[in-house]
């Protein structure tokens, strides 16, 4: 079931330098996730934030779509709450959902 909550950022970084650094956890990471390739597409989960006392342990794992647009010297990528009926909002912040991608990928919000 898809949702309305989208978010969406524009980085510097080339689409196949975005996808190789999602394949690889660094320190700098604002969680512990898994990502998962899905042809034209790829889903990130959420397991647990890292070094913060926040915790995501008894809470169910957020689940986002990822799609990612090539725009020459800059990458789009758009990240897409998967809504389910036991998670109808996101269990992580969205402003913790912003600094992982800025961490992440240099990349920027846009509205």
């Amino acid at each position: 079931m898809e949702s309305e909550l989208h978010y969406h950022y524009i980085t510097n970084y080339s689409l196949d330098l975005c996808l190789e650094y999602m394949k690889h956890d660094n320190i700098y990471d604002k969680f512990e996730y898994v990502w998962e390739e899905r042809g034209d597409y790829y889903l990130i989960t959420f397991k647990e934030y890292k070094n913060s006392m926040l915790s995501l342990a008894n809470a169910p794992k957020p689940t986002f779509k990822v799609t990612f647009e090539n725009m020459g010297n800059q990458t789009g990528i758009s990240v897409q709450f998967l809504k389910g009926s036991l998670q109808p909002v996101p269990f992580a912040y969205t402003k913790d959902i912003d600094i992982f991608w800025e961490k992440k990928l240099d990349a920027e919000k846009v509205k």
